[in-house]
């Protein structure tokens, strides 16, 4: 065999073994992934032809109990930009900042970023736009710049009720209010849909297709009224900027059934800007629920309303006012030097420690530690208190002494509101026991929960008693009846509101030092609880203003702002005045408010006793008899239910107070004073040159400094 065909054949096997072997690789690769890797690749086949999706539910939104909407899902947009398509970037970023809130700077480093092609246009905090300012956005006409579409929250009443409701951040997760509580609720769940679908997304017709609808997020319908609670945040505004305070809360309730009507807390912030707005350790706690401090004389109720029912007070009986010594210590009244030998019920009236400490004595530390447990605060022989329950988040539940049996100081303390610390809702709630006859409820701020593709209502929240009879019917209208004479003719006096019976106490508690070893001078939380009309409460109203300035007792600080929000309350309510003129009604006097009359000549009492059957409080400036000049002139309208009434020459009036008016308020009484008004900022008026008392004699020109309130 020539070498030529030698090498042939064995070029021939050669090619052959090669062909086999790859034969072999061929089939031992098909085995391969028929079998071992067929599950695998028929998983990452179907994720090639088969679309997935989570279908993601609307939240519930949040109503108050007239059906008015408060919180609703709405289309929200996050704006972007692609980088490729945008040639001008500091002309972009001139015209989006402020648009977006966000610095030119920013945005431009945004927008000339390198090695990236498209950047969300964000700046921490909530980035989202709604419709309308995606819109004006859109209408700029900016190359590369487009909008991705998603959802958001919007809170339309801005800032109200805000400690309330709680906020959604931008990731979707809730923080605080309802918004937390009722997150499960609220948020829904999840639809999924699969189907077959092309090399293009597009689905194959008559595929088999797997389809789960979402569930809808339910809706809340709450307890809360928005008249009413507008009302309440419009005077603690008034207040804190009056008082130039570090805080202040207020609830309304109704005592038949526990429902909160209002609850608001200042310092404020608004959900919808709740990252340039919310500060924690600032104004992140609902101090009506939360926040824990000594009630002061406001828990003098409890022990009243003890002492009456286990007989051992009478109105009529005397003692030595001033001070009394207990347990090796002196305590003494308010005013560090009493008022001489008075009766109970001036005690109750002018709020007299002494009286109390006496009250307590006579009940024992059994008898007292069981009514104030029956009345909602749990036993202060226990370390902390019991919370009423409020379907809110975080509340608070007391601190008391944690040991038995309490020392006689202790005792003593406790029957005026010094040496505890409960929460305003427990308060409250305490007080409605008394308004309503006995009975002790739990608070709530939810009505129902409702469906919103069919309506039907899936949860009703009824009046929940946590207990009856906690003291007698005749103990409570008895209580009630002394309460009335506080606001007649004891320290409750300007919480006194013509054509309305309301009862009430005022409350001034010291605020213990850092550390929690004696007080802090000249620090002090003021308050008052009331309800009205007094013998068939509507509505209780607490308000607790935190350091007020210029004035450290609840009479004066807030008892007025309680008038103001009891007045506004039961208007809306629909109860009227008793002293209204025939046919008029209630809504009439609320809005859209009173017409001035024509009051100049006219006496002046005859003008005040006129106005205060309508409703309305006269401030009288001048000793005179006759009206001279009033505010608002004849024809306008009262905006805030006070007429001024001027009675003589102005070089003898003294100055009045105008801190926590608005500028047009402070200017109108200013022209009535022929004062030339000077003012400064915006806002609220928080300060003037003319001091408030002082007489005006022949001052011409006031200077006032306003501000806008800094506490929201």
């Amino acid at each position: 065999m020539s070498p030529t065909s030698k090498q042939s054949k064995l070029r021939s096997l050669f090619v052959g073994i090669t062909f086999i072997f790859l034969l072999t690789a061929v089939i031992f690769r098909l085995f391969w992934i028929q079998t071992v890797d067929a599950s695998f690749l028929r998983e990452r086949a179907g994720k090639t032809w088969e679309k997935r999706d989570v279908i993601k539910p609307k939240r519930g939104s949040i109503k108050d109990r007239k059906g008015n909407d408060l919180v609703e899902e709405v289309r929200a947009y996050i704006i972007a930009a692609d980088l490729k398509r945008i040639d001008d970037p500091r002309k972009t970023a001139k015209k989006l900042s402020p648009l977006l809130d966000i610095p030119e700077d920013v945005l431009y480093q945004k927008l000339t970023k390198k090695g990236i092609n498209q950047v969300e246009l964000k700046n921490g905090g909530n980035y989202k736009v709604l419709q309308e300012k995606r819109d004006k956005i859109m209408a700029l006409g900016l190359d590369g710049i487009y909008a991705i579409q998603t959802t958001g929250r919007n809170y339309l009443e801005g800032k109200l009720a805000a400690h309330v409701l709680g906020f959604v951040n931008v990731e979707g997760d809730p923080a605080g209010g309802l918004e937390q509580k009722y997150d499960k609720l609220l948020r829904g769940r999840p639809g999924k849909i699969r189907f077959k679908k092309d090399a293009l997304g597009i689905k194959v017709p008559n595929s088999a297709e797997e389809f789960q609808p979402p569930q809808q997020g339910k809706d809340l319908v709450l307890t809360l009224n928005r008249e009413i609670q507008s009302d309440v945040e419009r005077q603690l505004d008034q207040v804190m900027a009056r008082y130039r305070a570090k805080g202040a809360t207020a609830i309304v309730a109704d005592p038949k059934t526990g429902e909160i009507l209002a609850m608001a807390n200042r310092p404020n912030f608004n959900p919808n800007h709740y990252a340039e707005t919310w500060r924690s350790g600032w104004n992140d706690t609902n101090i009506a629920i939360s926040s824990q401090f000594e009630p002061g004389s406001t828990f003098k109720i409890v022990t009243l309303a003890a002492a009456i029912e286990e007989n051992v007070f009478q109105s009529d009986q005397r003692f030595q006012s001033g001070s009394i010594e207990v347990g090796g210590g002196t305590i003494r009244d308010w005013n560090n030097k009493g008022w001489g030998k008075i009766t109970y019920a001036d005690g109750v009236n002018l709020s007299s420690n002494v009286a109390f400490v006496h009250l307590g004595e006579k009940l024992g530390a059994d008898r007292l530690e069981r009514y104030i447990d029956r009345f909602g605060f749990g036993r202060i022989t226990d370390r902390s208190g019991q919370p009423t329950g409020i379907d809110l988040q975080a509340e608070g539940r007391g601190y008391f002494f944690g040991h038995k049996p309490l020392h006689k100081l202790e005792l003593a303390t406790t029957a005026f509101g010094q040496g505890i610390a409960v929460t305003p809702i427990q308060q409250v709630m305490a007080v409605t026991a008394i308004a309503n006859g006995g009975t002790l409820y739990r608070p709530h701020v939810v009505k129902k929960v409702v469906d919103p593709t069919t309506d039907a209502v899936v949860k009703e929240n009824q009046p929940f008693v946590v207990r009856r009879d906690v003291v007698s019917k005749e103990t409570a209208a008895k209580v009630r009846e002394l309460l009335r004479g506080v606001v007649l003719k004891g320290t409750g006096k300007e919480a006194e509101l013509p054509g309305y019976e309301v009862a009430g106490k005022t409350g001034t508690a010291q605020k213990p030092k850092q550390g929690g070893k004696g007080y802090a001078p000249g620090q002090y939380m003021v308050s008052f609880v009331g309800f009205a009309p007094a013998k068939n409460p509507r509505v209780v109203v607490y308000v607790a203003v935190d350091e007020p300035k210029g004035s450290g007792h609840g009479g004066t600080v807030a008892a007025p702002a309680a008038r103001e929000i009891i007045k506004d309350s039961l208007l809306e309510l629909g109860v009227k005045p008793t002293h209204a003129r025939e046919g008029a009604t209630a809504k009439a006097h609320r809005t859209p408010g009173m017409i001035a009359e024509d009051w100049v000549g006219r006496p002046v009492n005859e003008v005040k006793r006129s106005l205060e059957k309508k409703g309305v409080r006269a401030q009288v400036l001048g000793g005179g008899k006759k009206v001279v000049a009033q505010y608002p002139t004849d024809g306008s309208r009262l905006t805030r239910d006070t007429a001024y009434l001027l009675t003589e020459n102005t070089e003898a009036l003294e100055m009045p107070d105008l801190r926590g008016k608005t500028l047009r308020e402070a200017m109108d009484i200013c022209r009535l004073l022929d004062l030339d008004s000077d003012p400064t900022g915006e806002g609220f008026v928080i300060g003037q040159s003319i001091t408030p008392g002082d007489r005006i004699m022949d001052q011409k020109r006031i200077s006032l400094k306003l501000e806008p309130p800094k506490w929201q």
